[in-house]
């Protein structure tokens, strides 16, 4: 079954709730052409309206749902639910803020699902990923049935939608979270980005853990400035409750902020390098695939190899680790399943041409997700430190978002990379030359070989075809997406089939230096 089987994505066979009982629950300050009627199903874009539903009418950036309030009762809404009186026929409930009334509907109409199972939400600029799907690995070696909800897809009980945002709307958030239980799973890992934060999504979730990964610089064009950003994050600990813990790096100086947000009877488990940290890694030994170490936890140590290149992967499993380990699983179970997991998806994922070839006549490529100046450095200095070559690094930045990070990410790349290759990204409503042109500020005093080529497939091309056996090639900023997003169109683009293809093309011969 898949999302678009339902509008909402979910079925409407949760049982009818009475629309008495939803404003009893969103207590609103004005109700008007009251009639008491049974509802089935929430929705909150007026094109997703089904007969029974309940419509929200949300004001957004760029559109206010009021607008659609009639549209959305002639498609079969049996009441609305706005921040102004509106003039339809059905009932109207008038509350202050429907972004919150919205999430308060979706708990009470699913009958508070995140109190059945216990959910974990991760949340920081980078490492979101990864450490989600590092602690499912952890928690499914426990043997529990696990549901995540992240960047790539949310997957529970047999299905797997493809993710159209990181962390969904609320509907879906305590939908999904009421099939999990009704399905019998135990736990959810859920990605929480600053956006879901900000804008309420998340509301209403029972966190049994709250992780904290890092901060830098991102997402500025919606948040603002860096306080903003930090402060969107901070309410996944500002809300955790007594019973709660809150996993937090202790090598990450914005975390001890996070632990001045909780509220007592919240436990706090640090994890990093740092010898004051609960869960921490010691004798790390990188290498080209993958990275020996030595984890110790409050009972014990172990040594393990951790089958996912990078340094930074250390931080992700330290914190996967920590919320298995407050969860409830054993540390044994925890080291074996990181000594078993795989690379996710477009994190630093080893792409080969068919047939693989002679070892000594091999480019090593890696896809990589990367798309801030921090996380970009981190993955280009990983790379350098264990290619035996030059690297030669293909990435781009989004157009439409924070410009700011555009000559940040260039400087990244020139601290260790030997050749650039700049090219487009989702270049959205912008120039992909003007944006380009902004990333070269970065690689100015450089003495990185810089190459600018706008078509993304040929810039992928370009890198492989240059370089050299031994050398290493990073294709960074797209990672798991199968797209491309230009101002008029969407089209299809893989990050990881054109690396393949131009690999494969090298071997053929049909690539020249």
């Amino acid at each position: 079954m898949t999302d678009l089987a339902f509008p909402s994505g979910l079925p409407s066979g949760q049982g009818f709730v009475r629309l008495r009982e939803l404003r009893d629950c969103l207590q609103p300050r004005e109700v008007l052409h009251w009639r008491d009627l049974a509802v089935d199903g929430l929705a909150f874009h007026s094109a997703e309206v089904r007969p029974g539903n309940l419509f929200f009418a949300i004001r957004g950036a760029k559109s206010d749902g009021a607008a659609y309030a009639q549209q959305a009762v002639a498609r079969g809404a049996v009441a609305v639910v706005a921040e102004e009186p509106l003039s339809v026929s059905a009932p109207v409930l008038v509350v202050d803020n429907c972004r919150e009334a919205l999430a308060d509907a979706a708990r009470f109409y699913y009958r508070e699902p995140s109190k059945a199972l216990s959910v974990v939400g991760v949340t920081g600029t980078n490492g979101k990923t990864t450490t989600a799907h590092l602690i499912r690995a952890c928690l499914q070696a426990d043997r529990r049935q696990v549901g995540l909800i992240g960047t790539i897809a949310y997957e529970f009980g047999g299905r797997r939608i493809p993710a159209a945002n990181t962390t969904p709307d609320p509907v879906r958030i305590h939908g999904y979270l009421r099939e999990m239980a009704d399905r019998f799973a135990s736990a959810c890992v859920m990605e929480v980005s600053s956006h879901s934060l900000d804008q309420d999504r998340v509301r209403g979730v029972h966190f049994a853990v709250g992780v904290f990964t890092n901060l830098s610089q991102d997402h500025l064009d919606y948040h603002g400035d860096m306080s903003a950003y930090r402060a969107a994050k901070a309410r996944l600990f500002q809300g955790l409750q007594a019973g709660s813990t809150a996993v937090l790096n202790r090598d990450d100086a914005v975390a001890r902020a996070m632990a001045d947000e909780l509220a007592d009877g919240v436990k706090i488990l640090w994890y990093g390098t740092s010898p004051e940290a609960d869960i921490r890694a010691e004798n790390v030994e990188p290498g080209p695939d993958g990275t020996r170490l030595r984890i110790v936890m409050p009972n014990g140590a172990v040594e393990l190899f951790l089958p996912i290149v990078g340094v930074h992967n250390i931080e992700n499993a330290l914190a996967a680790a920590a919320s298995a380990l407050a969860l409830g699983a054993s540390e044994l179970t925890v080291a074996s399943a990181l000594e078993d997991v795989r690379p996710v998806p477009g994190r630093l994922e080893l792409v080969e041409a068919p047939g693989g070839g002679p070892r000594s006549e091999r480019v090593r490529t890696f896809v990589d997700y990367a798309h801030t100046p921090d996380a970009l450095d981190k993955v280009c200095e990983t790379l350098a430190s264990v290619c035996e070559g030059d690297l030669h690094v293909v990435f781009g930045c989004g157009g439409d978002r924070d410009r700011g990070k555009r000559a940040p990410m260039g400087r990244a790349v020139a601290r260790h990379a030997q050749c650039a290759y700049l090219t487009s990204d989702n270049p959205r409503s912008e120039d992909p030359e003007q944006i380009i042109s902004e990333m070269k500020g970065g690689l100015a005093e450089s003495e990185c070989e810089v190459f600018s080529v706008v078509d993304r497939a040929e810039a992928i091309r370009l890198a492989v075809q240059r370089a050299k056996p031994g050398d290493t090639v990073l294709v960074a900023g797209k990672g798991h997406e199968t797209y491309q997003v230009f101002k008029d169109s969407v089209v299809p683009f893989d990050d990881r089939l054109e690396a393949g293809r131009a690999l494969a093309a090298r071997r053929a011969g049909w690539l020249h230096r």
